[in-house]
Formats: structure tokens, C-alpha cells, sequence
């Protein structure tokens, strides 16, 4: 049954930013937590110095093939040209994470040494499945960076793809048609600024996942 706060919007799910109701505010044992608040305007995330994961499980297994987001960004992080993503630098001010349905399971041994975040992924999967990994969709800061993609040198669950430019402070509004569909269980948001040292803010006014286009009749 799909929540009453998920906006169904012809084949679109509208994720609700006006209030906390499914988002789970998670935080890493070693460094500060971002300020996240729900705003009438969207959800807010203020960064300092800190990162957080914001994620929203959902209701059901989803098959997306299209992510759109919008907001406005306040203020750049102190990254360098082609230094994004690389150790000191690893920050970015905005990525969409698919956590893709599959099935990979944690054991007894890996739930006990695994980090919190690994275990919080896994429990995202409903009930009697697995996980297969989290693709990232990113924005980076400059457009020599644009197209390049990545698995996580710290992590073989974590996949990255830079798809869109934030470069500089204002509203934005942003797109991307995946490659192929992904069946999609839960949504992770990224937005930090440890690495880099770096102070600004992010407000997330909208953001929709699509499903697959249907096939006009013959």
C-alpha cells in the first residue's frame, strides 16, 4: 500500500520534503551530522564542516528509469577542478542515491563488524531479499568532471555516475534518464562537507522518481 505522504503522479512518485514522515536522519559515528529541517518551501540541509545520510525507504520495490530534483544551492564547496571526489576532497553538494533491490544479504559475522551505514543499507531491502549496491547519481562543481563515473574505492556496494553541474549558488532544476531501468527500494541522499572543510546549504524543493515510459499502442 503506498504511503498517503507519497505523491503518485501518473506513473511518478513525488517524494514529500515538507515534513520528516519516512525520512530517516542517520548519522556516522566520526563525524558531525548535518542540520536538516522540513520546510513549507522544501527540506533544508545545512552543511558545516559535516555529513549525514538522509534516506527514505519505499513503500515498494519501484522500477525507475527517470530522476529529477530542484532546489537551490547557497554558497560552493572548496573543491578544486578535477579534484572532486579524490581523498581531502570526496565532498559533493548533491547525490541521489538508488539503493537497487538484489541479493546480497548480510551473515551473522558481517552484521556484527560491518559499519552502521552497511547495516542500514541492508536493512532497507524488504522483508526476505537483499540489496544488490546504491548507484549515485552526482552533481559536481565543474563541467570537466561531467560523465565520469566510479565504483567507490571504500566501498563495492557504492557506484557513482556524475550526471549533473552545480556551479554555482541559486535555484537549479536538473534531470537524468538512466541508462536502463533500476529496481529501486529505498533513496539516499548525500550532501557534505567534511573532506573539504566546506560551509553551505541545500534546499531540496522537489524530487521525482519516473518509471518507465509506456510503448504508444500500434
Amino acid at each position: 500500500m503506498v504511503n498517503l505522504k507519497t505523491l503518485l503522479l501518473a506513473g511518478a512518485i513525488a517524494l514529500p520534503l515538507q515534513e520528516p514522515g519516512n525520512w530517516q536522519l542517520l548519522e556516522y559515528s566520526n563525524l558531525p551530522a548535518n542540520q536538516v529541517e522540513f520546510l513549507d518551501r522544501g527540506m533544508m540541509v545545512s552543511v558545516n564542516q559535516s555529513a549525514s545520510p538522509i534516506v527514505y525507504p519505499l513503500d515498494e520495490t519501484t522500477r525507475v528509469s527517470r530522476v529529477s530534483v530542484s532546489g537551490e544551492l547557497m554558497n560552493l564547496l572548496n573543491v578544486r577542478p578535477d579534484s572532486q571526489g579524490l581523498a581531502g576532497e570526496d565532498d559533493f553538494s548533491l547525490k541521489i542515491g538508488l539503493v537497487v533491490a538484489g541479493d546480497r544479504r548480510l551473515n551473522f559475522m558481517q552484521r556484527m563488524i560491518s559499519p552502521g551505514w552497511v547495516r542500514t543499507l541492508y536493512a532497507l531491502a524488504p522483508e526476505g531479499s537483499g540489496i544488490d549496491r546504491i548507484v549515485f547519481l552526482n552533481a559536481v562543481q565543474y563541467r570537466s568532471q561531467l560523465g565520469q563515473q566510479r565504483q567507490h574505492p571504500l566501498s563495492d556496494l557504492v557506484y557513482e555516475r556524475n550526471v549533473w553541474v552545480l556551479d554555482r549558488s541559486g535555484p537549479f532544476e536538473l534531470h537524468h534518464e538512466l541508462e536502463s531501468p533500476l529496481d529501486v527500494v529505498a533513496v539516499w541522499l548525500s550532501i557534505d562537507g567534511d573532506d573539504s572543510r566546506s560551509t553551505y546549504s541545500m534546499l531540496i524543493s522537489s524530487l521525482t522518481l519516473e518509471g518507465p515510459r509506456a510503448e504508444p499502442a500500434n
